[in-house]
């Protein structure tokens, strides 16, 4: 069965989810920065706490999809449990956005049945329009 991605639409709600602000590059258009937004990461007791506020308050959590961003999300060392709680919540579904460099072996830790999308940012459809925008090499990365 082939999924589609997330959509915005008026029966469901999207929710972005900064789970940390730490990444590994240096994006030109990245409005997280440490001045602005600290160095903080979530931890696993605060991210689940934030879920199920989120699952609890809107009693429909099948109608939301959960986004999970930083910085880079796969940087944070709990990603796996987070997904696996969202799933548990109840959540329309899961997506994890990322840069594409897959820290912490998070493909060996979760598994299709956990999350529903992972997302990979491409700026530009060539290498050098996105190695500029992204730094050097991120093309490829993500294309591996």
């Amino acid at each position: 069965m082939q999924k589609n991605t997330v959509a915005f639409s008026k029966n469901s709600s999207n929710l972005f989810f900064h789970i940390l602000t730490k990444c590994n590059l240096s994006c030109r258009h990245c409005y997280i920065n440490p001045e602005q937004h600290g160095t903080n990461t979530l931890s696993i007791e605060t991210i689940r706490e934030w879920l199920y506020l989120f699952a609890q308050f809107s009693k429909k959590s099948q109608e939301i999809n959960v986004i999970f961003l930083g910085g880079e999300p796969t940087l944070h060392p709990d990603l796996s449990s987070a997904v696996k709680e969202a799933r548990q919540l109840g959540f329309k579904s899961i997506t994890i956005d990322t840069n594409g460099y897959l820290f912490h072996n998070i493909l060996e830790k979760i598994t299709p049945d956990d999350v529903d999308f992972i997302s990979f940012s491409l700026d530009g459809a060539t290498e050098r329009t996105n190695d500029f925008i992204r730094g050097k090499g991120s093309y490829q990365t993500v294309l591996a």
